[in-house]
């Protein structure tokens, strides 16, 4: 549309299914890079991605053209596809069902990115789980500590 701007920081969380250890440091660039250009693909523009070896962290500068819920369902799609095509692991890929998102304003983008990138050593100290609560707790984000990125597909 015409004389329409955005401006929408976003900072997204999504695990491997299980929370299993699935990404280790000898694929997990590739992965991030194929994330960034994935988001790029979906008309996004990714300013930093990374993790550890059971999730992702993606800092993105959101375009309003296509709904959250569909960038992250197809990023998700088009991650698994490439890492089981690429037979990084001996078995399916899956992520799990769920994500977290925050909005950020422009003058957190460089303390987000700078958590995004140091991922590896935040979570010497912290596993997903406590991170998660964390930032829902810092966010106001009531949650039920059952449903924490599992997956109850019963």
């Amino acid at each position: 549309m015409p004389n329409t701007y955005t401006k929408i920081f976003l900072h997204i969380i999504f695990a491997v299914k299980g929370r299993e250890s699935l990404l280790p440091p000898t694929i997990r660039n590739r992965v991030h890079a194929y994330i960034a250009e994935t988001l790029r693909r979906l008309g996004h523009h990714p300013i930093k991605v990374g993790g550890v070896q059971n999730h992702v962290h993606i800092l993105v500068d959101y375009s309003p053209s296509q709904s959250i819920p569909e960038m992250v369902r197809d990023t998700k799609a088009s991650t698994t596809k490439f890492i089981n095509s690429q037979r990084f692991i001996p078995f399916l890929f899956a992520w799990q069902r769920g994500y977290a998102c925050f909005s950020h304003s422009p003058s957190q983008i460089p303390d987000v990115k700078s958590y995004v990138e140091h991922q590896n050593e935040h979570h010497n100290n912290m596993s997903l789980r406590d991170e998660i609560v964390k930032l829902y707790t810092r966010y106001g984000i009531e949650y039920n500590e059952e449903y924490i990125f599992e997956d109850h597909t019963n």
